[in-house]
Protein backbone atom coordinates (compact mmCIF):
# COMPACT_ATOMS: atom_id res chain seq x y z
CA UNK A 1 0.00 0.00 0.00
CA UNK A 2 2.72 2.41 0.75
CA UNK A 3 4.15 1.35 -2.56
CA UNK A 4 1.04 2.25 -4.11
CA UNK A 5 0.65 6.06 -2.73
CA UNK A 6 4.23 7.24 -3.41
CA UNK A 7 3.59 6.25 -7.47
CA UNK A 8 0.55 7.83 -6.72
CA UNK A 9 2.53 11.11 -5.14
CA UNK A 10 4.60 10.82 -8.15
CA UNK A 11 2.25 11.11 -10.32
CA UNK A 12 1.48 13.91 -8.54
CA UNK A 13 4.76 15.15 -9.15
CA UNK A 14 4.53 14.26 -12.98
CA UNK A 15 1.68 16.83 -12.91
CA UNK A 16 3.09 19.57 -11.30
CA UNK A 17 5.74 19.51 -14.18
CA UNK A 18 3.08 19.00 -16.84
CA UNK A 19 1.82 22.45 -15.37
CA UNK A 20 4.25 24.59 -15.27
CA UNK A 21 5.38 23.72 -18.45
CA UNK A 22 3.51 25.46 -20.55
CA UNK A 23 3.97 28.81 -18.66
CA UNK A 24 8.00 28.16 -19.01
CA UNK A 25 6.88 27.54 -22.84
CA UNK A 26 5.57 30.06 -23.64
CA UNK A 27 8.12 32.98 -21.35
CA UNK A 28 10.80 30.78 -23.27
CA UNK A 29 9.24 31.01 -27.37
CA UNK A 30 7.45 34.04 -27.08
CA UNK A 31 9.65 36.56 -24.48
CA UNK A 32 6.12 37.09 -22.91
CA UNK A 33 5.93 38.60 -19.05
CA UNK A 34 2.60 39.68 -19.24
CA UNK A 35 0.34 38.27 -16.14
CA UNK A 36 3.21 37.37 -14.30
CA UNK A 37 3.71 38.57 -10.70
CA UNK A 38 7.38 38.10 -9.43
CA UNK A 39 6.08 38.99 -6.51
CA UNK A 40 3.75 35.99 -5.86
CA UNK A 41 6.50 33.82 -7.85
CA UNK A 42 8.75 34.26 -5.21
CA UNK A 43 6.67 33.98 -2.41
CA UNK A 44 5.97 30.46 -4.13
CA UNK A 45 9.50 29.62 -4.23
CA UNK A 46 9.90 30.72 -0.65
CA UNK A 47 6.93 28.57 0.42
CA UNK A 48 8.41 25.67 -1.31
CA UNK A 49 11.49 26.18 0.37
CA UNK A 50 9.76 25.58 3.67
CA UNK A 51 7.93 22.90 2.76
CA UNK A 52 11.08 20.78 1.44
CA UNK A 53 12.64 21.76 4.99
CA UNK A 54 9.38 20.27 6.28
CA UNK A 55 9.71 17.05 4.37
CA UNK A 56 13.21 16.68 4.92
CA UNK A 57 12.44 17.02 8.59
CA UNK A 58 10.00 14.09 8.15
CA UNK A 59 11.87 12.07 5.12
CA UNK A 60 9.21 12.31 3.20
CA UNK A 61 11.18 11.43 -0.30
CA UNK A 62 7.91 12.06 -2.52
CA UNK A 63 7.03 15.37 -1.00
CA UNK A 64 11.27 16.22 -1.57
CA UNK A 65 10.96 15.31 -5.27
CA UNK A 66 7.72 17.81 -5.21
CA UNK A 67 8.97 20.82 -3.47
CA UNK A 68 12.15 20.74 -5.54
CA UNK A 69 10.71 20.35 -8.95
CA UNK A 70 8.47 23.30 -7.77
CA UNK A 71 11.83 25.59 -6.82
CA UNK A 72 13.69 24.77 -10.08
CA UNK A 73 10.07 25.12 -12.34
CA UNK A 74 9.55 28.67 -10.03
CA UNK A 75 12.80 29.87 -9.80
CA UNK A 76 12.86 28.87 -14.32
CA UNK A 77 9.89 30.97 -14.59
CA UNK A 78 11.46 33.67 -12.14
CA UNK A 79 14.72 34.74 -14.11
CA UNK A 80 12.51 34.55 -17.58
CA UNK A 81 10.30 36.88 -16.43
CA UNK A 82 12.51 39.18 -15.26
CA UNK A 83 14.83 38.68 -18.16
CA UNK A 84 11.53 39.48 -20.27
CA UNK A 85 9.89 41.84 -18.37
CA UNK A 86 7.11 44.41 -19.99
CA UNK A 87 7.42 42.72 -22.96
CA UNK A 88 4.30 41.37 -24.06
CA UNK A 89 3.76 38.98 -27.16
CA UNK A 90 1.07 39.66 -29.80
CA UNK A 91 -2.24 37.36 -28.03
CA UNK A 92 -1.61 39.27 -25.15
CA UNK A 93 -1.50 42.65 -26.68
CA UNK A 94 -5.00 42.05 -28.20
CA UNK A 95 -6.52 40.51 -25.43
CA UNK A 96 -5.48 43.70 -23.51
CA UNK A 97 -6.72 45.49 -26.31
CA UNK A 98 -9.69 43.89 -26.39
CA UNK A 99 -10.22 44.50 -22.85
CA UNK A 100 -9.68 47.81 -23.01
CA UNK A 101 -12.36 48.34 -25.21
CA UNK A 102 -14.64 47.03 -22.78
CA UNK A 103 -13.62 49.60 -19.88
Amino acid sequence: MENLLSVIGYIGTGLVIGAYAPQIWHLWTEHCSAGISERAYALWVLSSALFLGHSITIGDAVFMVTQLVNMIALAIILVLARRFRNQICTAHARQLHIQEQFR
